[in-house]
Parts: C-alpha cells; sequence; structure tokens
C-alpha cells in the first residue's frame, strides 16, 4: 500500500455517535454541553495519535440524495436533532478545520453518497481511502488494497477497520452483496423496510446459496418455511426497492481533487484554544503526548507572555502579595519568589525560615497544604512559622471554587487554560512567575462568580488548619487493632464455610462471576440486573433478593468484614509513622462538587458507627496517656438546614420543642402514636428524613426501607404533606437551578447542575436531586468547615494545647490533656454552635472519652 493515505470522515455520523454515546452531562465550566465535541475530538485525536497526519475531508449530510422521493418513509421516523445537539453542531466544523481537515457539503446529498464518489476519485487516482463511520452501509466500498471501513462499536473510541476479507468474516457475504444484504433485512436505522422475518443470519444464508437478490428471488419455491416464502414473494418489489436504497451513489461531483488534498500537520495554537474553550482536558493531554513538545509553542490568540527579572535577595524586598515556590533539595529549601516585575530566588534551611522572613505582605501559592508538607518539617519536628504563614491566594483552591466538578486541579493544566507562558530562566522561577499570573487571572473570575467570601472566609483559612490537623496526627491502640483483625479473621473464615455448605461447593466468594454461578445458576434464585460480565450481584442486587435463601445474608455479612478489615484493620498498622507513632491521614479539599472533605492514606470518612464492627474499629482510635478524646458533633445539622432553607415551621418547631425529629416524622409519616414507636419505626423514618435531604425517590426508598414502591410513594406524600414549606422549597430549588444552570449553598459555594438539561428523564431526575441536595450537604460542609478554624483559632488564643486531630463529616474529634476537658469543651461548643446564625440553632453533642468510641 502506498504511503499515502485519504481519510474520509462522515460528520454526522461520528457526531451523533458521540452526542449518544457520552452522557448529555458533559458540560464546560459555564454550562455549556460539551458530550458531542468532546466525543468527535477525542475521536479525531484517536485517528491522529494513532496514524499520524493524514489528507483527511469530513463531509457532513446536506440532504437525503432523492431516497425520499423514491420511498416516502425513507428516514422519517428519525427524531429531529436534539437540542442540546444543535447547541453544539456550530462548532464541529471550525475543529475540523483546526485539525487541518476539509469539510465538504454538497447540496442535496448525503454525506454516504460524497464519501463513495470520493472513494471512486481516490482510486481513479491510486489513493489508498480509510472512510470513518459508524454506518454499516459503508462496508459496500470495502476493497482490499484501496478501500477500508474504520467504524466505531462500543463508546466512542473503540473501533474496528474492515477491509474485504473483515467484511466476509464479519457478515459471511463480499462487500458487493452488502446492498443485496440490506435489501433482504433492511435497515431499520435509515427506514429501509426490507423483507419481514428476515434478520442478519437468514439473509447472509440466503445470498451465501443463490449469490445475489435477483437470485434469491427467483428461487423462493426452493426456499424452506411456507412462511418465509410467502414474505419473500409478498414483498420482492419493497425487497429490490430496499436494496436500491442502501446503494451509494458514487458519481457526484464534490467540487474536491483529491489528488491535491495533502497530509497537513494541526494548527496545534487554533487546537490549544479550541480544546482550552470547550475545556476538552483529556483530549488536549492525549494530543500533547502525541505531538510532543511543539504543542507548547507560543500561541497566536488569547496568550498571556509574562516575563520578570531574577535575581537572588531577601523576600523582604518583594513589594505588594508574592507568590511562593518552594522544594526540598538535600537538608535545605529551594525557594522562588514572584513579585511585580522581578523574581527572587534562594536557599534556606528550611520553609519556616522563608515563610518567617515574608513580612505582613499575602503569600499566593499553589496547593499551599502540599507544599508546606513536601517542602517543611516531617511531623514531628518543630513547625517554626509554618502554622501561621500569611496566606492570602491559593491558585488550586480557587480553582476548585470556580469549578468544582474537575477531578484535578494541576498547575500545568490551569496555565494552558488560562494560556499562560512565562518567559524566563529557570525551573522555580517560572512557576513562580506562572502561579502568580495565574493569581492574577483568577481574581476577576472568583469575584464575578461571588466566591470571594468563600475564599477569604473559609477556605483558604482552612487551609493551615488542616495543614497543622494532619501534621497532629491521631493515635491508635495498634494491639487492640491486632486482637481485632484476629477476631474478625475468624469470623469470615467461619461464614466462608457456612456459605460454601449452602452452595454445596468451595468458589471464591469475592469474584462476582462465581457468585452469579452459584445464585443464578445452581440455586436458581431471582435474576435482578445483568451487567457487562453477567448478571449483577452487587449489593442492590442481593437486597433485593434477600428473602429467597438464607445464603444471602451470610454474603451481604461476609463483604462487610471482608471490606472492613482489609480497608482498616489490615492496612491501618502499616500507615502508621515511624517518626511520631501516630497515623496522618492527608485531607483533600478540592476533592467533591458539594465542598465536604475527603481523606486518603487512610480514608477515615467512612468507618461505619452503626454496625459492631465500625464501633470495635472506633475504638483503636485512643487518646495519648494523660489525655482524652472529645467528639463534638452537629446533631441533625442537615435537618435544621432544610428547616431554614425552607422556612418550614412545623419542622422548626419540633426542634424548637426539643423532639426527637425522626420519632415526630415516625407519629407523621407512619401514622403512630408515640408509645408504638420503636427503633424500627424510628428508624425507618429516618430514612424518609435524610430521603427527603438526599433528593431519594419513592423507587429508591422503596429499596432501601425493602417496602413496596407504592407505599414507599405514600411515605413521601405524606411527609411532603406534613411539611408543605420543604415541598415548596424542592420545586423552587428545581425550577431556579434548570434557569440558572447551577445553585449555590448559603455561604455562595457554587456547582453546576449540567443534568437538568438532559433530554433523558432518569440524568434530569438526577439533576433534580443533585440541586436539592447540594443547597444542603453543601451548606453543611460550609458550616464544619467554619467551626474547625473558629475552634483551631479559639484553641490557640485561649493558651489550651487541646488540638483539632480529625474532622469526619458531621464530627470533630480533639485530643488534650485531661485537665483541659471541661474549658476545651465548653469553648468548642460555644464555637460550633456559633458558626452560623441557623433557624432552627445549631447544636453540638459533647463526649469526652479515652476512645473515640466512647467519647462517642
Amino acid at each position: 500500500m502506498a504511503d499515502r493515505e485519504l481519510y474520509l470522515i462522515d460528520g454526522n455520523s461520528l457526531a451523533y455517535r458521540a452526542f449518544f454515546a457520552l452522557p448529555d452531562t458533559i458540560a464546560t465550566s459555564r454550562g455549556e454541553p460539551t458530550n458531542a465535541i468532546f466525543g468527535f475530538a477525542s475521536m479525531l485525536v484517536k485517528i491522529l495519535t494513532e496514524y499520524g497526519p493524514k489528507a483527511t475531508i469530513v463531509v457532513w449530510d446536506a440532504g437525503m440524495s432523492g431516497r425520499e422521493q423514491q420511498y416516502e418513509p425513507y428516514k422519517a421516523e428519525r427524531k429531529s436533532r436534539p437540542d442540546l445537539l444543535k447547541e453544539q453542531w456550530p462548532h464541529l466544523a471550525p475543529l475540523v478545520e483546526a485539525f487541518g481537515y476539509e469539510n465538504v457539503r454538497v447540496e442535496g446529498y448525503e454525506a454516504d453518497d460524497v464519501i463513495a464518489s470520493l472513494a471512486e476519485r481516490a482510486k481513479d487516482a491510486g489513493i489508498p481511502v480509510m472512510i470513518v463511520t459508524g454506518d454499516r452501509d459503508a462496508y459496500q466500498l470495502a476493497e482490499n488494497g484501496s478501500v477500508r471501513i474504520m467504524t466505531t462499536s462500543r463508546g466512542i473510541t473503540d473501533t474496528r477497520v474492515y477491509d474485504r476479507e473483515g467484511v466476509v468474516e464479519r457478515y459471511g457475504i463480499p462487500p458487493e452483496l452488502v446492498t443485496d444484504f440490506i435489501g433482504l433485512k433492511g435497515d431499520t436505522s435509515d427506514n429501509i423496510p426490507g423483507v419481514p422475518g428476515i434478520g442478519d443470519k437468514t439473509a447472509a444464508q440466503l445470498l451465501q446459496q443463490y449469490g445475489s437478490l435477483e437470485e434469491v428471488l427467483g428461487h423462493i419455491d426452493d426456499i424452506s418455511g411456507a412462511k418465509r416464502k410467502e414474505n419473500l414473494r409478498e414483498n420482492a418489489d419493497l425487497a429490490r426497492l430496499s436494496k436500491q436504497l442502501a446503494t451509494l451513489q458514487r458519481d457526484i461531483d464534490a467540487g474536491v481533487d483529491v489528488a491535491e488534498i495533502v497530509d497537513r500537520a494541526p494548527d496545534r495554537s487554533r487546537l490549544r484554544e479550541v480544546f482550552n474553550r470547550f475545556e476538552l482536558r483529556d483530549p488536549l493531554r492525549r494530543l500533547e503526548e502525541a505531538l510532543g513538545e511543539q504543542t507548547a509553542a507560543p500561541r497566536a490568540t488569547g496568550e498571556r507572555r509574562v516575563e520578570a527579572s531574577v535575581r537572588a535577595g531577601p523576600i523582604s524586598e518583594l513589594a505588594g502579595p508574592a507568590s511562593l515556590i518552594a522544594r526540598r533539595e538535600g537538608d535545605g529549601v529551594q525557594w522562588a519568589a514572584a513579585g511585580d516585575g522581578e523574581v527572587l530566588t534562594g536557599t534556606a534551611a528550611s520553609l519556616a525560615e522563608v515563610v518567617g522572613e515574608w513580612g505582613e505582605q499575602p503569600l499566593v501559592a499553589h496547593d499551599w497544604k502540599t507544599v508546606a508538607r513536601d517542602a517543611g518539617p516531617a511531623p514531628g519536628e518543630p513547625d517554626g512559622n509554618l502554622g501561621t504563614a500569611p496566606l492570602g491566594w491559593d491558585t488550586a483552591v480557587a480553582a476548585y471554587l470556580i469549578d468544582p466538578a474537575r477531578r484535578r486541579y494541576p498547575l500545568d493544566e490551569l496555565l494552558d487554560e488560562a494560556s499562560i507562558e512565562a518567559v524566563i530562566e529557570g525551573e522555580l522561577p517560572r512557576e513562580a512567575l506562572q502561579v502568580r499570573a495565574l493569581w492574577e487571572d483568577q481574581q476577576q473570575e472568583v469575584d464575578r462568580l461571588e466566591l470571594r467570601g468563600l475564599l477569604d472566609e473559609i477556605e483558604l483559612p482552612l487551609v493551615e488548619v488542616l495543614y497543622r490537623l494532619e501534621r497532629q496526627g491521631v493515635k491508635l491502640d495498634t494491639y487492640l487493632l491486632g486482637e481485632t483483625a484476629a477476631r474478625v479473621s475468624d469470623e469470615i473464615e467461619e461464614l466462608e464455610h457456612r456459605i460454601w455448605e449452602l452452595a454445596d461447593e468451595e468458589f471464591t466468594i469475592g469474584s462476582p462471576q462465581q457468585l452469579a454461578r452459584i445464585l443464578f445458576e445452581k440455586l436458581e434464585l431471582s435474576r435482578k440486573r445483568r451487567g457487562k460480565t453477567g448478571f449483577s450481584t452487587d449489593a442492590r442486587v442481593l437486597r433485593a433478593i434477600r428473602g429467597e435463601h438464607e445464603i444471602i445474608p451470610l454474603i451481604e455479612k461476609w463483604r462487610e468484614l471482608s471490606k472492613l478489615k482489609s480497608t482498616y484493620l489490615d492496612s491501618l498498622p502499616t500507615l502508621i509513622s515511624e517518626a511520631t507513632g501516630r497515623l496522618h491521614t492527608t485531607f483533600n479539599q478540592t476533592a467533591t462538587t458539594t465542598g465536604r472533605l475527603s481523606s486518603t492514606d487512610p480514608n477515615l470518612q467512612n468507618i461505619p458507627i452503626r454496625t459492631e464492627l465500625g464501633r470495635q474499629i472506633r475504638s483503636c482510635f485512643i487518646a495519648d496517656e494523660g489525655c482524652r478524646l472529645i467528639s463534638a458533633d452537629y446533631s441533625q445539622v442537615e435537618l435544621r438546614i432544610l428547616a431554614h432553607v425552607a422556612d418550614e415551621q412545623v419542622l422548626k418547631q419540633i426542634f424548637e420543642r426539643g423532639e426527637d425529629v425522626h420519632t415526630a416524622t415516625a407519629a407523621e409519616v407512619l401514622k403512630l402514636a408515640p408509645g408504638e414507636i420503636g427503633p424500627g419505626e424510628r428508624s425507618r423514618a429516618k430514612a424518609v428524613n435524610f430521603g427527603i435531604v438526599y433528593g431519594l425517590s419513592a423507587h429508591g426508598l422503596s429499596e432501601q426501607l425493602d417496602i413496596p414502591h407504592e407505599e414507599a410513594a405514600e411515605y413521601i406524600d405524606r411527609y411532603l404533606g406534613r411539611f408543605p414549606a420543604v415541598r415548596k422549597f424542592i420545586d423552587r430549588t428545581i425550577v431556579e437551578a434548570a434557569d440558572r444552570g447551577y445553585v449555590t449553598t448559603l455561604f455562595g459555594r457554587r456547582r453546576d447542575i449540567p443534568e437538568l438539561r438532559s433530554s433523558k428523564y432518569q440524568t434530569r431526575s438526577l439533576g433534580e436531586r443533585l440541586a436539592v441536595n447540594t443547597i444542603i450537604q453543601g451548606t453543611a460542609a460550609d458550616i464544619i468547615k467554619i467551626a474547625m478554624v473558629r475552634c483551631d483559632a479559639a484553641l490557640r488564643e485561649a493558651g489550651l494545647t487541646t488540638r483539632l486531630v480529625l474532622t469526619i463529616h458531621d464530627e470533630l474529634l480533639f485530643e488534650g490533656p485531661a485537665g483541659e476537658v471541661d474549658a476545651a469543651s465548653a469553648l468548642v461548643k460555644r464555637e460550633m454552635e456559633g458558626a452560623f446564625e441557623l433557624d432552627p440553632p445549631l447544636v453540638v453533642d459533647i463526649g469526652v472519652g479515652e476512645n473515640w468510641m466512647d467519647a462517642k
């Protein structure tokens, strides 16, 4: 095959496949839908990276080539272009041009016919062709050595290339019989009728036997099956018409000389601009990896080049806010600080020495907590001035507030998107200058989105609190942890043997495939949902079939114990610091769209408190000798926020009277007298309460409580009838979120809800739940962050040595000398309850103990 090859891409086919293959909730931070753009760009990147720059023409539909006149129903059942796809359509052709490719439309003709005609011209010129499409009628064009077909299947970039042998292998017929094949079986996607009752397999068999559609129709009497003969006789003309509709025209003048189409390198600056405009981060990353350093060439449009002089000198000579980059190098720290017009560099014995010379000017950094952790003192070493660094801006945290839906906030990505390039010698000076330029850029966007207060008053002070919290760490009773692990291992082993006995064979319980075989083939239990590798055995499925066999509760228990053992009992001892003898988790401030903190290495946010093993694990978190743990837990904070934002008087009155809100809900929703409400009824009412907060549907509630759908729907209706302002709040929130495209917490934290624009009911329903839940859960996250900042400052101001050691959702855990317990508890309760004037007021429950469980 010649080195040169012409690529012909069916633009409509690719765009539609991208739109329907990817969630229509994919959008920019501004709420613009981009799933079609993302998928289309990803496919072009795949072709470019795997096959290199090629002479490429993207062909677009501009009519139906007269087929609608031959057969009026042709494509008549196709729905009009979805609104979200219409919004993206104008951006596809410019994207093609940025890749260096030609856009072609021939008025009145379908892209398939234009592609077939261009392929013929290329063959005449001796140019091999690759056709990229999702339509299988293109298989009729495949020819060894001259035309290959690249089709997409699952998703958008899962492709396979067919030549003549590939078509034969797939369908059992050669390319020249593809139109005969469609004539017999039809094509539902184009509304080509074919012959009723004839599918792929039968059509292929008939063509293999008789050689063509006409020969099949000429031998109807020889074909087996009375119904098949009848269908062929009655629909012979329809079959001939179907073949005609499927036959591509090859003589259209596309106005393009294929011999003059040359390989073009993509316009890298324009591609970067387009990819950044639509926030196509992953495709851009793949493109840059494939094309190498040249993609970093200066960008002509929208680029901001920053430069400054570099010299060594004391930081105090920098005027105004300055950015700091610091890295540990051996026993010292290399640093660069960028001020207004110049960058200072130097070496210090420690990061504390650098910060100590900073003075009063605000410090600008990118992900300061990580910088301080990596370049600063190790846990157990003196902290110096690091704990009071005058942090004025963190570009990673600011980027998170601007776009909380991102997975990561690496500096290089943010710089690319802002088109910031630093012209300066040295890696550290360049980064320092870039961070300062990014800080300047972000301020306008932070102010536009009204996020300044949230950043200055909550998130930036929290960076320093989390830094100290991680350094403080928490102590573990490793002996008790080991004892618990051994006991749980015995219980897991006992469960395994009981499960094997019930299954009458040994198998790997943790294998979904093996478990599915036991449950659904051997024990013949109800099959609820099929996954990619067979019938699902996830928690929801097991819950649904729990009553069918005694093996199910044992499997659920085995899973629970196995997960907790591997996640906590086995791993926690290995993560204890040799230097401090304590566990130091990492808290992630920029990881969730609601604003909640998460933790890693290890994740301490998910240790259950309602299970016996969860409580045993919490008992292994202990206070140092002579100290106590103080647990401060917000009481039903999310339901209080719901009462506040909905201005629900009935719910407020329940809190004001000091009643248990779940018991009160049980009386209303379950229609029970107070004396009839036991733990089970209260638990059911609790599920309804939090189901409303989390936007749980009747279906979700029925699954959670294992009750009929109708009963769950009745519970929700009764709840909303009893608390009418809650229903109004939910309805109002959904309408406003759909109109604006986002919701905000009481503190201005913003989250886009692109799901509300989806054409799919399930996705829109998810958006409705997210809109309501984000306001409540996000406000709760803001309140706990304020509480952390207030408590940390108040404890220091009071001269107490009690310190915050953990934060878990709505709970703060402190550790301090036994003699400080009363003073510290009173201070913590005051600061937490004063974090925000909620109506009904915030209430904090305080517990004290030598271990975490005793403090609850």
